[in-house]
């Protein structure tokens, strides 16, 4: 089970479809297609808690929401690329999502997940189609864009996360492939930053390519390690304690910089060398917003999401990683707040 990524104008993909219940915000299907007979069915979504999902698929009234639709369509950011994912995993149709921005690995992934009390929860695995429309994507406002370099940024702390759980023999082996195909995206977000920083054509290309390449790594391999370790579970706690981000990419940059300055200041070999000058060089390169000040936390609020963090992540069982293992004190926190404050502020 694989996604597959064609470059196309999102139109004729979405025109050529037979009948489709389409996972969108209103307005969606309609600027893609003016003057186009609206889907055969519309949901709206309205976040991935279990509860709203249930809602959204099994109203009280009875009715059928899907119908006799024969694909599932998500046109959108992450919520509607999830919400659309869920269904299609759900009702055992095909899938087809049109992101509208690149604003996280989302669209090129199949992992199906859902909150549970702000809590996720996979619920499987949903192949199918991921229509990558560059003039579409460039409608979107630049920091939406460019927020998804995060997601391939990422990749500094949880690879050393993966290195640290298996030195300690916990979980799954680490793979010297994988960990080569996260260096290579970096080196080339790095190579191209100036192109997704402005989100030009180029720039959109190369970033949706990087993140199709994780995301093909992550369904062949067949878990996250390569993106995913204690940086998103750092998001995960922010959504725990404080409910969904505002801006999800420059929250998981955030962590990606205070993890992996964890790590540094951890100092065992185990993990590998670890790199927040490398996250901050890319995040600043790219122009993704990044900085305490832009994401609205102050240092009370920061510290106490990393205590929340180390909480979280012992009491979810979470893949082994810094969080299990460093003394997350006074003095570390102070040191990953200031390397934090290092990132620039994004003006335009």
């Amino acid at each position: 089970m694989d996604t597959a990524v064609e470059h196309a104008d999102a139109a004729d993909v979405l025109g050529e479809l037979p009948a489709a219940v389409v996972v969108s915000q209103p307005g969606a299907w309609a600027a893609i297609l003016p003057g186009h007979p609206g889907p055969h069915r519309a949901l709206r979504p309205t976040s991935l808690e279990e509860l709203d999902l249930e809602r959204l698929t099994l109203p009280l009234d009875g009715s059928d929401v899907v119908g006799d639709a024969e694909v599932v369509v998500g046109i959108g950011g992450g919520l509607a690329l999830d919400t659309a994912k869920y269904v299609a995993l759900q009702r055992g149709l095909p899938l087809v999502l049109v992101p509208t921005a690149l604003s996280s690995i989302a669209p090129f992934t199949t992992e199906v997940g859902r909150r549970v009390r702000r809590q996720t929860v996979w619920a499987g695995d949903v192949g199918g189609r991921t229509v990558v429309d560059l003039d579409l994507l460039a409608t979107a406002p630049p920091e939406r864009n460019r927020a998804g370099a995060a997601d391939v940024i990422a990749t500094i702390s949880a690879t050393w996360d993966w290195r640290l759980a298996h030195a300690r023999d916990k979980g799954l082996p680490f793979s010297g492939r994988l960990d080569e195909i996260g260096q290579r995206c970096r080196r080339e977000l790095g190579e191209g930053r100036d192109a997704i920083a402005h989100a030009r054509r180029e720039g959109l290309d190369l970033l949706a390519r990087l993140l199709a390449d994780l995301g093909e790594a992550c369904t062949v391999s067949g878990h996250r390690r390569l993106v995913d370790g204690s940086e998103h579970t750092f998001v995960q706690a922010y959504e725990h304690r404080l409910g969904q981000p505002r801006r999800y990419g420059e929250l998981v940059g955030l962590g990606t910089v205070a993890m992996a300055t964890l790590q540094g200041w951890y100092g065992v070999s185990a993990g590998g060398v670890a790199d927040p000058d490398g996250a901050i060089e890319l995040l600043t390169g790219c122009k993704v917003a990044s900085n305490p000040h832009q994401l609205g936390l102050d240092e009370g609020t920061f510290r106490g999401l990393l205590r929340h963090a180390v909480r979280f992540h012992v009491g979810e069982f979470l893949p082994w990683s810094v969080l299990n293992e460093a003394d997350l004190n006074w003095s570390a926190a102070e040191e990953m707040w200031r390397r934090c404050w290092q990132v620039p502020v994004v003006r335009g």
